[in-house]
């Protein structure tokens, strides 16, 4: 079977780290190198910018590898690194460790904005038989979320309502909290390989999300110790009086889109 068949979509600031480390821990799977590969935004694009941090990230696990005595793993990651970055062939050499008995994953939220042709690209690639998660999150406290990091570096200019709704109308944000766009891409192209589930269930019953996931992916079931914890919590960023409503109307398209496509039940756990 072709590696990776779990493929995380996202969306950003909504748990991805979390699930990508906890499903690390089910039986059934076998971790890989890097939680986002980046592979199928680098096919849409040809954008090179995380090649640098991929180098570093995998020359490190070589090093640690090295470190302990771990020969056949230094090898594998030492010929990684020698393939060109991104390549069809670094992208199947970087899942080829995985045991025939496992499953591996790619958890990359950017695959959220990949277009029609690009999809198609993966399900040929991968075999068309991957199935898919995307966690979805309150369209307006997920754009505030994904603010948080630079308004804090911003300081008193970021305490500004004007800020803020400049900062969460910036047009990759835009394209990030846009759930019409990528669900309807996903639901053309992939059906009920997409399995969608609410962010706020992973603080409600966070065993309970990935016990979904276990069935909906074919996994074992699994010990999950950490997963009550929660992952790359935000900064503690003061938010300007009204900005959650304000938000909330720049963004009403996507909840009218939202209300017309999931009932009210997941629509309440968002």
């Amino acid at each position: 079977m072709i590696q990776p068949q779990i493929i995380g979509f996202g969306a950003q600031k909504a748990g991805t780290t979390w699930l990508f480390d906890n499903l690390a821990m089910n039986p059934g799977i076998w971790r890989p190198v890097l939680k986002e590969m980046h592979f199928f935004n680098h096919v849409q694009s040809g954008s090179r910018w995380m090649f640098t941090a991929h180098k570093e990230r995998i020359s490190t696990q070589r090093a640690r590898a090295v470190e302990k005595g771990g020969k056949r793993r230094a090898a594998a990651l030492g010929k990684l690194l020698s393939l060109p970055m991104l390549s069809e062939e670094w992208y199947q050499e970087a899942y080829r460790p995985c045991p025939e008995d496992k499953q591996s994953m790619d958890i990359t939220p950017a695959y959220a904005m990949l277009d029609e042709a690009t999809i198609r690209y993966m399900d040929e690639f991968l075999g068309n038989s991957f199935k898919a998660i995307y966690l979805i999150r309150d369209p307006a406290a997920r754009a505030i979320s994904s603010v948080k990091k630079q308004a804090a570096i911003a300081g008193e200019k970021g305490a500004s309502i004007d800020y803020w709704l400049e900062a969460v109308t910036h047009r990759e944000v835009r394209i990030r909290s846009d759930y019409a766009d990528a669900i309807g891409r996903m639901d053309k192209l992939l059906g009920d390989r997409v399995l969608y589930l609410p962010f706020g269930m992973i603080k409600r019953d966070p065993t309970g999300v990935l016990r979904c996931i276990e069935k909906h992916c074919g996994l074992p079931e699994g010990q999950y110790e950490q997963a009550a914890n929660p992952k790359h919590v935000s900064p503690l960023v003061a938010l300007p009086e009204g900005l959650t409503d304000a938000v909330r109307v720049l963004l009403a398209d996507q909840y009218k889109w939202l209300e017309g496509r999931f009932d009210s039940d997941m629509l309440s756990q968002l």
